[in-house]
């Protein structure tokens, strides 16, 4: 058994007690900063190697989608999560600018040959999840990446949208409030950064490279943070119209941005999804 959705909520018996899965912590250098997380493992009922998944947080990263995380190594993936800079420990400051950087770094390090083999890690099986900020984070990384196997974008937040469509003002105040916990210098620093960079974060400009992944949206119909028809359906209306040679899919759960009221349907949606990815 290499992978399974239906294992996704339940615990499994396994026949030694040094091949149960496991949570190690990790340390991973991006831009000069350690950035600071954890890998979780499946354990030795699955055949290895395993799939991975990296997991991205939105901002600040108080949801960090640690349940569904656990769902996916029960599913038989090595998930890894790492904090961006200046997040939750992490070394430096949080600037928007820096995510993506991070983000390569962060799927680099996996698929290096000496940390696949560590981690038993399937080199040819990466994936990048990300939830709200997160999904524009992964969704530009992807065209940064060329050997990632699929990529998730949950309730992505479009900083360019956020500019274009008059939601400036609920910017501002979301990094001033929830950014609190963060280390930054101030938040009108990380606001103008949000404005400079906005443009080259474009989710709508990443149609040029998604077109030839495998990608998935998932939408929530109560989402008054990252509205569906500001920061999912542009990109993805023009993957359908424009397809080229990858497959563009978009899930719509009836709940709010953090997705709360659809969890375990989201866990299975996203593993149906890779299933078919992975044949």
């Amino acid at each position: 058994m290499r992978f399974s959705v239906k294992n996704s909520y339940r615990d499994l018996e396994y026949r030694e007690k040094k091949g149960m899965p496991d949570a190690v912590p990790l340390n991973i250098i991006s831009g000069g900063c350690h950035l600071y997380g954890y890998l979780l493992t499946p354990g030795d009922i699955y055949e290895d190697p395993h799939p991975a998944v990296i997991m991205f947080h939105g901002f600040p990263g108080y949801t960090t989608n640690n349940d569904l995380e656990y769902a996916l190594m029960r599913m038989g993936c090595v998930v890894i999560h790492v904090n961006h800079r200046g997040a939750w420990g992490s070394g430096g400051c949080y600037l928007f600018s820096n995510l993506v950087e991070d983000a390569v770094a962060i799927a680099k390090w996996a698929h290096n040959p000496a940390v696949a083999t560590q981690y038993k890690i399937d080199e040819s099986s990466i994936f990048l999840v990300g939830h709200s900020m997160g999904g524009m984070t992964v969704l530009n990384a992807a065209g940064k990446l060329p050997f990632i196997r699929g990529v998730a974008a949950i309730t992505p937040y479009d900083l360019h949208a956020a500019f274009q469509y008059g939601l400036e003002k609920e910017l501002f105040l979301l990094i001033e409030g929830e950014g609190q916990c963060l280390h930054m210098t101030s938040a009108s620093d990380v606001y103008e950064n949000a404005m400079k960079y906005s443009g080259s974060l474009s989710v709508a400009n990443t149609y040029r490279y998604l077109k030839d992944r495998e990608v998935l949206f998932v939408a929530a119909t109560e989402d008054v943070v990252a509205p569906a028809k500001y920061m999912i359906l542009p990109v993805y209306e023009h993957l359908k119209k424009n397809p080229g040679k990858g497959q563009c899919e978009l899930v719509t759960l009836d709940t709010n941005h953090g997705l709360c009221g659809q969890r375990i349907v989201l866990a299975e949606k996203l593993g149906q999804w890779m299933e078919k990815q992975l044949g």
